[in-house]
């Protein structure tokens, strides 16, 4: 009714994207315009608990700390573009939005445009957890120190005019920025950004609209192409090998493969192969009704777990 208290939807900004914060006070605004009265009544705000724990993380026994597993230098012989070269062509692009700022928060634009890559931070995924921000007149990387520690990452980013600075500084960061000029705008894709770096940038000095690196990453280039041909041809080498063993296993040897076995011996083989790191996803491997379950994994002790043979194909 118009006499009722807003409700309060409570939100962590930094695990909510930007995007589903607009859609959510469009929804309450479409909401309220059913209620009857000359001017529709706020119904529901977002409260971001600011200098509240979050209620999941109060009761999260054993939690693990943010992963600190360090960068490595991603090679120019796969990137094919140096760090340089990239943030010239977004200061150009910037330059057209008439943006004066340009935040990344999307793990794989920042992997991308420093050119390095992570192991641990995400499961067989190679980003590491930072922010980043591009200026006229500077370059910065915000995450933990242990991550720039390993010394040819610290000398590929200094090569490349790179500022490091702690994690937590990047929303004071983004609002001294404004300040220091009434004229500053933010480019800041809140597709792919958190609700906390959106709001603190008024809606006059936001530039909301797909960042620079997203259609950067879509256009490969010779070297990029080219490593993902490899790619290929040394994962197929791997495959070769394992359809082998699993042939000579069933046929030869007459006996069951799990899907755990399935799993480790083709890992096994990919591993041998040449720039092996770690896996793009975990092995799917599900025997009889198991293949139509999606993203199945398989384990011992699992009540799940099947066997393929001559008669379980």
């Amino acid at each position: 009714t118009t006499n009722s208290k807003p409700l309060k939807v409570g939100m962590d900004a930094y695990v909510h994207a930007a995007s589903f914060a607009k859609e959510l006070n469009e929804a309450f605004a479409d909401a309220a315009k059913d209620i009857e009265g000359d001017v529709p009544p706020t119904i529901a705000a977002i409260d971001t608990l600011d200098g509240k724990q979050n209620v999941v993380d109060s009761i999260w026994e054993g939690r693990p700390d943010l992963p600190k597993n360090p960068f490595r230098v991603h090679p120019m012989k796969y990137a094919g573009m140096t760090v340089q070269d990239k943030v010239t062509k977004i200061r150009s692009e910037m330059t057209e939005k008439k943006a004066t700022m340009t935040v990344f928060s999307a793990l794989d634009d920042i992997a991308y445009l420093f050119n390095v890559r992570c192991m641990g931070d995400v499961e067989t995924c190679p980003i590491g957890i930072a922010y980043a921000t591009i200026s006229k007149d500077e370059v910065a990387l915000y995450c933990d120190p242990e991550k720039v520690a390993p010394a040819d990452v610290s000398e590929h980013l200094k090569e490349a005019g790179v500022t490091v600075k702690p994690y937590v500084d990047i929303v004071s960061d983004i609002e001294s920025h404004l300040s220091a000029g009434k004229k500053n705008k933010v480019w800041l894709d809140n597709g792919r950004s958190n609700y906390a770096l959106s709001r603190v940038i008024p809606e006059a000095a936001l530039i909301d609209a797909q960042n620079p690196v997203t259609a950067m990453k879509g256009c490969k280039n010779e070297a990029e192409m080219e490593g993902m041909r490899q790619a290929h041809i040394v994962d197929g080498a791997a495959m070769a090998h394992f359809m082998a063993w699993l042939e000579n296993a069933i046929v030869v040897e007459g006996r069951s493969v799990s899907e755990v076995e399935v799993d480790e011996v083709l890992t096994g083989y990919r591993a041998k192969q040449p720039g092996f790191k770690e896996v793009s996803f975990p092995t799917i491997a599900g025997v009889g009704a198991n293949g139509a379950i999606v993203h199945y994994r398989a384990a011992e002790g699992s009540d799940l777990l099947k066997y393929l043979d001559r008669t379980q194909p």
